[in-house]
């Protein structure tokens, strides 16, 4: 018997939207020929555990109904299943998340389910990067600094959503935020003040930030964009230029592509991967990328 598509629904995401996806999701895979096993996440970890449990059994391909924060969980589990011995289980995406900053990286139709089940049928893949804070993976970005502020800030309910909560919560900060100090360097005295730093592995960030605008996903490295601090006036135009993917030519903005990085903090960082908020265990930091980790329907 062919393995089946493992369909991993996060049934809060987008609002109760990906219920409605996945549905839709379900059907056309089921009319294009292949079978599927729907499993809905009930609670934190459940991604990683079905994803885990996806590779070990063999499955035709994991099929995440969500956002950005299932899809970097369920690759956890994609990866620490082939680590046991599993099988590498290609990733499909039928986006139902608020920002789906990484499926924006794709060059597939994550948002129409007829055509994304034909992609899933043809079997047709592609390699893509994952990259690593400490031991800590991310398919899209890593952020210091601004952006965990920003998320910390989330944490209290509002009454606006996704990308609309992210930008206007962003823009109560930026006056606020005092910055960090960090260096891409051993000696602590070299430190500089900084607003943030983005490891990217896509080009989206936030929702409505072209963070990384000539990022790939499958180059085997990784954009690291520091946005240097700045006077609190001059921070909105600075950001607003990141919005439209302009801010690399700002005197304030530096980007540097590498395979590994190797950051100082002043204390131990906070930091987030995917919209995931984590706590560094010390004030050295490794960011790397390993090239081709993970398989994607192209």
């Amino acid at each position: 018997m062919t393995p089946p598509i493992v369909l991993l629904v996060n049934p809060a995401a987008g609002r109760g939207r990906a219920a409605r996806v996945a549905r839709a999701a379900a059907e056309a895979l089921q009319k294009a020929g292949l079978r599927v096993e729907r499993h809905e996440t009930r609670a934190r970890g459940d991604e990683a555990r079905i994803a885990a449990e996806a590779s070990a059994n063999g499955a035709l391909a994991l099929a995440v109904v969500g956002g950005d924060g299932a899809i970097s969980h369920a690759v956890r589990g994609l990866l620490d299943g082939e680590a046991r011995g599993g099988a590498r289980v290609p990733l499909a995406i039928f986006a139902a998340g608020t920002g789906n900053d990484f499926a924006k990286s794709l060059a597939v139709p994550v948002h129409h389910v007829e055509r994304m089940a034909s992609h899933v049928a043809s079997g047709a893949t592609q390699q893509v990067d994952v990259g690593f804070v400490n031991d800590v993976p991310f398919v899209n970005a890593a952020g210091f600094g601004f952006d965990v502020e920003v998320l910390e800030r989330m944490r209290t309910p509002g009454l606006l959503r996704g990308t609309a909560a992210y930008v206007s919560t962003a823009l109560g900060a930026l006056f606020g935020y005092r910055g960090f100090h960090a260096d891409q360097a051993s000696d602590s005295a070299m430190m500089s003040r900084q607003l943030m730093m983005v490891f990217a592995n896509g080009r989206r960030f936030g929702g409505a930030f072209r963070i990384a605008p000539d990022a790939r996903l499958d180059d085997g490295a990784l954009d690291c964009v520091t946005i240097h601090d700045v006077a609190r006036w001059a921070r909105v135009p600075l950001f607003a230029r990141a919005i439209r993917g302009t801010h690399l030519s700002s005197p304030h903005v530096s980007c540097h592509r590498d395979r590994h990085f190797q950051v100082r903090f002043e204390t131990p960082p906070m930091f987030e991967t995917d919209g995931e908020l984590q706590q560094a265990a010390t004030c050295d930091v490794s960011v790397s990328v390993r090239a081709g980790a993970l398989t994607v329907i192209a």
